[in-house]
């Protein structure tokens, strides 16, 4: 099993850049190694698709779309899990990554 590696904290910028809406969702990671392993991840923890240890059941979705998901590549893929029933919802009716 892979370590889990927490979303480091993100630098001051002092160059050209790009501000978007910050999305009011949970984070989520997607860990897949050079050998074909996966996992789901939250912001401080490995997640499994199991009652009480999911996150918004984004490990289910994850291992849902596994095939997809593979195709990133090797390396922690990080990004914002949020949609219905996840913070503000912004009226969504599904959940996105």
């Amino acid at each position: 099993m892979a370590d889990f590696q927490e979303f480091p904290k993100i630098p001051r910028v002092s160059r050209l850049c790009t501000i978007t809406e910050k999305i009011d969702g949970t984070n989520g990671v997607i860990f897949i190694g050079e050998d074909g392993e996966f996992q789901a991840g939250s912001k401080s923890r490995w997640l499994q698709p199991l009652k009480g240890r999911d996150n918004f059941n984004f490990a289910r979705w994850a291992y849902d779309h596994k095939e997809d998901l593979l195709k990133l590549g090797p390396g922690y893929h990080y990004g914002e899990w949020w949609g219905l029933g996840i913070q503000r919802g912004y009226t969504m009716q599904e959940k996105l990554f």
